[in-house]
């Protein structure tokens, strides 16, 4: 298994946002995907002036609020629903030079969960539970809000009706609802737990199979909003040349999973900061828990490592492990990178020199 890396040195300040990783080539257009790079330029340099401005932990967290908004991304309003139907989305911040991490689990109701994370970075209980964070919620007055949009609840209840037990788009990120059979057929790598749930695209026999069941998998195929206007988990990092350097990561999962299920994004494997770098990572969530890919790439640096050094080393055994996910990094230096084994990653960086960065899908900002 390969992965695409990109390093580059960037003038402080300097952000980078992505809109997560996945297997969406087949399934976009260039156009589409040049529509959401502007998207993430647009996003990146609204964040860049809060960056001029007011700082870092201002910065990462306007790029997560307007990404939480935007109904083309897995992440606050529109995010994809468990097998009961509910939306249940986390959220982390953490401020790298206190090394001091806030985080919200399995929230629900609440469209930024970003802004209850803002507010627990000066609180001594800093991470909650879906209970603890409605609380909160109350606390600030802030309204609660049903963040399923009529096409995740429709795309829901094909599911249900389809019987399946695991959402076919999640199965490799922000794939598109086809495109987990694609991957099978091409025999792209998918984690066992989620291959064995899928049935082969050749397993259902239309003679034994209803209509209504056969209509109902049609349906799951095309009741979401076109593949060019979904993507995945949602993050950003940033940093300045006084030493301010925060991270920040919100995800609506990966979609009709277990309920309950949690995933990386709250964590400082899926969000991590410290003195010398910022990650946030978007992906198979168990496989970023598993491998705890934010910590691993802060631990290097911590022991001398370059940023350039830590991202190879990490995606070196990523690769080899065959574990589908992506990150973006900045250094205090200003060095930045992003790095994903999966076929595509959105991505955008702008810096103190108005330079602006995309990744190589989005075409020219």
């Amino acid at each position: 298994m390969s992965y695409t890396l990109t390093v580059e040195k960037l003038a402080l300040p300097a952000l980078v946002v992505h809109g997560g990783a996945g297997a969406y080539l087949r399934t976009t257009t260039a156009e589409a995907r040049r529509e959401r790079g502007r998207t993430l330029v647009r996003i990146a340099h609204a964040a860049h002036a809060r960056l001029v401005a007011e700082g870092a932990r201002a910065a990462v967290l306007d790029a997560a609020y307007a990404l939480e908004a935007d109904l083309g991304f897995n992440a606050g309003y529109g995010s994809r629903l468990q097998q009961d139907g509910v939306a249940r989305l986390s959220c982390a911040l953490m401020d790298g030079a206190r090394t001091r991490l806030s985080a919200v689990y399995n929230v629900e109701d609440c469209v930024h969960p970003s802004v209850l994370c803002a507010a627990l970075q000066s609180r001594g209980d800093r991470n909650l539970d879906g209970r603890g964070a409605r609380l909160l919620m109350r606390q600030l007055g802030m309204r609660l809000e049903d963040v399923r949009s009529p096409e995740s609840l429709e795309r829901w209840r094909a599911l249900v009706a389809a019987r399946e037990v695991a959402d076919r788009e999640g199965a490799i990120g922000s794939a598109g609802g086809a495109a987990a059979y694609a991957a099978l057929e091409a025999r792209w790598p998918i984690p066992t737990e989620l291959e064995a749930r899928l049935p082969s695209p050749t397993a259902l026999d239309p003679r034994a199979a209803t209509e209504t069941a056969l209509e109902a998998r049609a349906a799951a195929e095309t009741a979401l909003p076109p593949e060019s206007e979904r993507y995945g988990t949602v993050g950003a990092v940033a940093a300045t040349a006084a030493g301010e350097i925060w991270a920040c990561t919100s995800t609506g999962g990966r979609g009709h999973e277990h309920v309950g299920r949690v995933s990386d994004s709250p964590t400082p494997a899926g969000n991590y900061a410290c003195p010398l770098v910022a990650v946030s990572a978007t992906g198979f969530g168990e496989q970023i828990l598993d491998y705890n890919v934010g910590g691993r790439i802060a631990t290097r640096m911590l022991d001398g490592m370059s940023l350039e050094r830590a991202l190879v080393r990490t995606f070196d055994e990523l690769a080899a492990a065959e574990a589908l996910l992506g990150v973006i990094a900045i250094a205090s230096d200003g060095t930045a990178g992003f790095a994903y084994t999966t076929e595509a990653c959105g991505v955008a960086c702008v810096d103190a020199d108005g330079r602006v960065l995309v990744d190589a899908h989005a075409g020219t900002p």
